[in-house]
């Protein structure tokens, strides 16, 4: 006569099934315009930036002025917006977002 052997149903806990998973880092992608000079000096008048964490609109503006150093130096009297409506430097960026880069605009 044989014995029938049980067969697990599941494999041992250290076959790594339920262990831990590291989270996943979330990454944001915005769609980023550029008007006036400051689409002279990128070379285009829209564009679109990942990062792999929230970041601000001024970490955007220094992504693309370190790209782009020319664009430094307008630091200082750009606006920005955000989903068009004018925003604050540190203003956190969601995925999805629009964000503009808008030059001092002169007149007579």
């Amino acid at each position: 006569m044989h014995t029938l052997k049980p067969v697990p149903l599941a494999p041992p806990s250290s076959a790594g099934y339920n262990s831990p998973v590291p989270p996943v880092s979330r990454s944001i992608r915005v769609t980023v315009l550029f008007f006036g000079r400051l689409k002279e000096l990128t070379g285009h008048a829209e564009d679109s930036a990942e990062f792999a964490d929230a970041a601000t609109i001024e970490q955007l503006f220094a992504l693309y002025s370190a790209r782009h150093p020319e664009l430094a130096k307008y630091r200082s009297s750009v606006v920005a917006s955000r989903n068009q409506e004018f925003a604050a430097w540190d203003t956190p960026l969601r995925s999805g977002d629009e964000v503009a880069f808008l030059p001092p605009v002169s007149g007579g």
